[in-house]
């Protein structure tokens, strides 16, 4: 089953925290600092965000792959919430809901439903990103990239930022981002304590085609197809 808190770790920059008001479009001069603020107010400007992604996550012993879609909508008349739905196709069907209550996950294989309230998870610095309480200069040092890690998309001239924590994080000990001259982030490695990494890459990315008012598009986003054999547990 993939881990929870790994998801949480990608809304960290996929859906990154607090408008700033400053411009956007790339500019050589840009410091870290500053490419970090334009990451932040692209992010918390859009109503939606549509993707495909690939993810590796490597640690000392094994590689485990994976693919699949994700989408992130505003919702609310002032877009203060938020869904994001990660769907899984590889190497096994998932679904990961966060409907802003509940974090849940479904594994058709284990025919199991698992929900954890979001309430819980406030006092996760990430998810704390995610909902706009946060933010990321307050906790994260921006640097130049790491040469160590290369990554390189066929067509795009990309930019890079690494992200450390300011304090010791039990989930975080580095993130490395790719991004785009509109500041859409194409590839992203995260570095845990523990030796862990994961990469995520960005394809097909599509901004602002979906809108949090049409009560349909949301109930899609929001509908889990569940045999009636599914075991749902509560965390």
């Amino acid at each position: 089953m993939f881990n929870p808190n790994t998801f949480l770790r990608l809304l960290t920059i996929v859906l990154l925290g607090n408008l700033l008001s400053v411009g956007t479009g790339w500019a050589a001069a840009d410091t870290p600092k500053q490419d970090l603020a334009k990451l932040q107010q692209v992010y918390r400007s859009l109503h939606s965000l549509r993707f495909d992604f690939t993810q590796v996550t490597r640690t000392r012993m094994r590689a485990r792959k994976g693919r699949g879609t994700a989408i992130f909508l505003r919702t609310g008349n002032n877009g203060e919430k938020g869904i994001m739905r990660w769907n899984y196709t590889e190497p096994d069907p998932q679904v990961i809901l966060n409907d802003g209550a509940n974090l849940t996950i479904y594994t058709p294989k284990d025919h199991q439903l698992l929900v954890t309230s979001a309430a819980q998870l406030n006092n996760d610095i990430t998810y704390s990103f995610f909902s706009g309480k946060k933010n990321l200069a307050d906790e994260f040092i921006p640097q130049a990239p790491n040469t160590r890690y290369l990554f390189n998309a066929d067509g795009s001239t990309l930019h890079a930022l690494r992200l450390i924590p300011k304090k010791p994080h039990p989930q975080i000990q580095a993130v490395q981002i790719w991004f785009d001259n509109h500041y859409l982030i194409r590839h992203l490695v995260l570095e845990d304590p523990f030796a862990s990494i994961t990469e995520l890459t960005f394809s097909d990315i599509e901004t602002n085609t979906i809108d949090g008012k049409d009560s349909k598009a949301v109930q899609e986003i929001l509908h889990l197809n569940l045999p009636p054999e599914t075991e749902i547990l509560h965390q």
